[in-house]
């Protein structure tokens, strides 16, 4: 599934060819694929895109009037640019036409994203990010987990949980976890002030590094050019379980966190 990194570089190669342009019709294949289900999109035509912003995983379109869309790309989503002659795929389920001759296609075969409508910004911020999600993980601070001390969970649930920072995933909790040399089992009330900065330093810098490469790519994904992701070759522990680990040597190990596969070293992330 696309995590902070994929949707920012969505957002970034998206943005050239949003901003500044107006719409001009909207085809909506799939009735079920846009919330609410009769969404006045067409409300939409003759509005022109002022902005783009992305809060964790979530990707927000700006008309003039405060109009927005909300681009959720799940697991195999994918915004395609390109002119409405050419062959539409078969899941393109929205089809924005835009003044400057470019046609912005929602596509996702399997359906788990999704486009969302909102009347005003305020209105998409307040349903869609205040209520739900944390502060988003590439502007993290110590102070957004200083929380954690009163709590029970354990860390790598925390972080995928989306209510103490948003936008991270199974590959990035990872990355960060190993990163930061923290086990994913660690209960955070016993973390400690400097692990916590040193936690949100790792996430920061993993973020980056993979915003830097284009995001990570092991099939769907692509960003608007339709460019893979180069931060696969960089990951130091996601999907390399039983391989040396590259900071000391030793077999990677394979556990379930939190539900999902989990990567990290015995040898280094050691639990308190």
């Amino acid at each position: 599934m696309p995590e902070l990194p994929e949707v920012e570089e969505v957002r970034r190669s998206l943005a050239p060819v949003l901003l500044g342009r107006r719409i001009r019709g909207i085809t909506v294949n799939r009735a079920d694929f846009v919330t609410p289900r009769r969404a006045p999109l067409q409300r939409l035509v003759g509005h022109r895109f002022v902005q783009t912003l992305r809060h964790g995983k979530k990707l927000f379109c700006i008309l003039e009037d405060s109009q927005t869309l909300l681009i959720h790309l799940g697991m195999t989503g994918r915004i395609v640019c390109a002119p409405p002659t050419d062959l539409c795929p078969p899941h393109a389920h929205v089809l924005l036409d835009l003044d400057s001759g470019v046609q912005v296609r929602h596509c996702d075969p399997r359906r788990f994203g999704g486009l969302w409508y909102y009347p005003t910004l305020a209105t998409a911020l307040a349903c869609e990010v205040h209520d739900r999600l944390g502060p988003d993980a590439l502007a993290a601070k110590p102070a957004d987990l200083a929380h954690w001390k009163n709590l029970r969970g354990k860390l790598k649930a925390r972080l995928l949980s989306q209510h103490d920072l948003a936008g991270l995933g199974n590959i990035y909790v990872d990355e960060a976890l190993w990163m930061a040399r923290l086990h994913p089992l660690q209960l955070v009330r016993r973390i400690t002030p400097e692990q916590i900065r040193r936690l949100v330093g790792a996430i920061r810098r993993v973020l980056g590094q993979s915003i830097a490469a284009g995001g990570t790519t092991f099939r769907d994904y692509r960003n608007v050019a339709g460019q893979p992701g180069k931060f696969a070759r960089q990951l130091r522990a996601y999907g390399r379980a039983h391989l040396p680990c590259k900071r000391c040597g030793h077999p990677l190990a394979r556990i379930v966190a939190a539900g999902r596969t989990t990567v990290y070293c015995r040898q280094c992330q050691t639990r308190h």
